[in-house]
């Protein structure tokens, strides 16, 4: 999960969150040593500590032939679970999330991709023609409103008129 997720799509914007049914926070402590994990481990409230899990775990238990305890979730940017696992299956969560990364509904002029054209893409794409940051492929597109396959003050323009009407 960490190295064949978390740190292969971080910069796309994939969260891995870890649910731990523990509050102890050595126990987790060492849990998070020994796998050399980065991504952070939230604590399952309602858990007593034992098997049965807590408030997270109630909501989403998966029962089948194997494993008892939910394992692998992907949530897509709609908070709609798109992929749930009793056992790990990276193959199939990368294809997921590839899936998800790709689906994208791009909307030219919005540049950070926050679903509104404002100020802030402004900023973005004057970021990105000073080159303060690595874009992703989707804020390259967004970025380009005349298509002339250059990213300059030409679509700075363009995008400040949207906003303005």
């Amino acid at each position: 999960m960490e190295t064949a997720i978390w740190q292969n799509f971080i910069e796309e914007g994939v969260l891995v969150v870890g649910i731990s049914n523990t509050d102890n926070q050595n126990t987790i402590n060492n849990f998070v040593a020994e796998n050399s994990l980065t991504f952070p481990i939230l604590y399952d409230s309602g858990s007593s500590g034992g098997v049965q899990g807590g408030n997270t775990y109630d909501d989403y238990y998966m029962p089948n032939d194997g494993s008892p305890y939910p394992r692998d979730f992907i949530i897509d940017q709609e908070g709609v679970i798109a992929y749930a696992n009793n056992e790990i299956d990276t193959e199939w969560m990368i294809s997921v999330i590839y899936d998800l990364i790709n689906s994208n509904d791009s909307v030219l002029g919005d540049v950070n991709q926050d679903g509104i054209i404002n100020i802030l893409d402004v900023v973005t794409i004057i970021n990105i023609i000073l080159s303060t940051g690595v874009p992703t492929e989707n804020q390259l597109s967004n970025s380009d409103l005349n298509n002339d396959e250059v990213i300059n003050i030409l679509d700075v323009v363009i995008l400040v008129n949207l906003i303005l009407n």
